[in-house]
């Protein structure tokens, strides 16, 4: 069992993994990641009560109402069942983490505090199409400008993890055997293509591709977190759904992170109908706190502390898709544990992946996303500065 996974049933059906983990363990680096400090209690409720919950009850059909309650039911079950066996085996909700600080150890701009424009893809970057191998004999790789990588597509092919030095911004990680496009899908698919075909001339499709579109979200929009799908003039969605339909193996899994919104449920399953792409499994992503709780109201109507992945595969609809139930201690906003460990005991041995609208990489996967480097950045790791000294 990997060491991100806390708890798992016989069944797999219910899971505790730990978020940071899961993604350090997911990259295969030597290093440990920072994270915000685990939540200890909920979020002070901002729930509406009586006659003004009603009232957005009255709002929500039958059917969404029944879907949520059975999802909510799971979640009860889960959790108590998790928090039975941790407490027989004296096990905890969370391992320790290490706080991410400002700058105190290094002196170079974190992307997870720099606002959005800076860590984005310009408009006047033009790309060769031509794929970046970094060195095979040196582990660091320097760069003039992050606009260096723009749009085309960055290898390394090295079985270690390589650092990618870029001037004035300090160094960011690349897994072993990853590859990334920083750029927006419409601007980085002439370099995909490319690259396919380059660097994989025998394998075209991919076993697995995993999205997390950025869907209109109020909320985020306000923050200006990141770029919703409302701020971008082609659908972002649409564009990814063209790439799975292209790309993806006749076997392949899709899985597609979306919201609690149910125009945005009805409008996945609707679109992967006309590319004969059948909800197979539905894995429920439980935010908690340090104490095992939700983070929030389990039946709140404004807010929800749970999200869902959905998971694709081509052949007959399965009557009741398989539902699984992962809980976790949440993170930054925006990092979601990496659930590569449970996604490849569904794939062959040997098989290819991608993310998109990834926010960070993954080791032996290709990543994409104009925010494709947000995590790997040196800041982002508590040890990173000593084990590079002499580098």
């Amino acid at each position: 069992m990997s060491g991100a996974i806390l708890y798992r049933n016989q069944a797999a059906t219910v899971v505790l993994i730990d978020v940071p983990q899961s993604i350090r363990d997911a990259q295969q680096v030597p290093y440990t990641l920072r994270s915000s400090p685990a939540l200890n209690s909920p979020y002070p409720s901002t729930e509406p009560k009586g006659s003004k919950r009603e009232a957005v009850l009255n709002t929500t059909t039958m059917g969404e109402q029944h879907y949520h309650e059975s999802v909510q039911r799971e979640i009860h079950a889960a959790l108590i069942e998790i928090r039975t066996q941790l407490h027989g085996q004296g096990g905890v909700w969370c391992h320790p983490r290490h706080a991410l600080t400002s700058h105190h150890d290094s002196t170079s701009p974190s992307p997870a505090q720099t606002s959005i424009p800076e860590w984005s893809v310009s408009t006047d970057w033009f790309s060769t199409g031509v794929p970046v191998v970094l060195s095979t004999t040196e582990r660091r790789n320097k760069f003039r400008a992050l606009d260096d990588l723009h749009g085309t597509i960055v290898y390394n092919i090295r079985s270690e993890t390589a650092i990618v030095e870029v001037g004035g911004l300090g160094d960011f990680i690349v897994p072993s055997g990853s590859s990334f496009i920083l750029a927006s899908l419409e601007r980085g698919f002439p370099s995909f293509l490319s690259a396919r075909h380059a660097l994989s001339p025998e394998k075209k499709n991919l076993e697995l591709i995993l999205m997390d579109p950025p869907w209109p979200n109020r909320s985020v929009r306000n923050s200006n977190a990141y770029r919703t799908s409302e701020a971008q003039a082609k659908d972002p969605f649409l564009q990814a759904v063209g790439i799975a339909r292209d790309f993806l193996a006749p076997e392949g899994l899709l899985a597609i992170w979306i919201t609690n919104k149910s125009s945005i449920r009805a409008r996945v399953l609707q679109t992967m109908q006309t590319t004969d792409l059948h909800l197979h499994e539905e894995w429920i992503w439980i935010k908690i706190t340090s104490q095992g709780v939700p983070v929030s109201q389990l039946d709140g109507v404004w807010r929800r502390p749970y999200e869902i992945l959905l998971l694709f595969r081509k052949g007959q609809p399965l009557q009741d898709p398989v539902r699984k139930i992962v809980a976790s201690v949440p993170d930054l906003h925006s990092r979601k544990p990496c659930l590569k460990v449970l996604l490849e005991e569904q794939l062959p041995p040997k098989y290819s992946a991608l993310e998109l609208f990834a926010r960070n990489l993954t080791a032996g996967w290709w990543s994409w996303g104009d925010e494709v480097l947000k995590f790997q950045h040196e800041s982002q790791w508590y040890d990173y500065g000593r084990s590079e000294e002499g580098c």
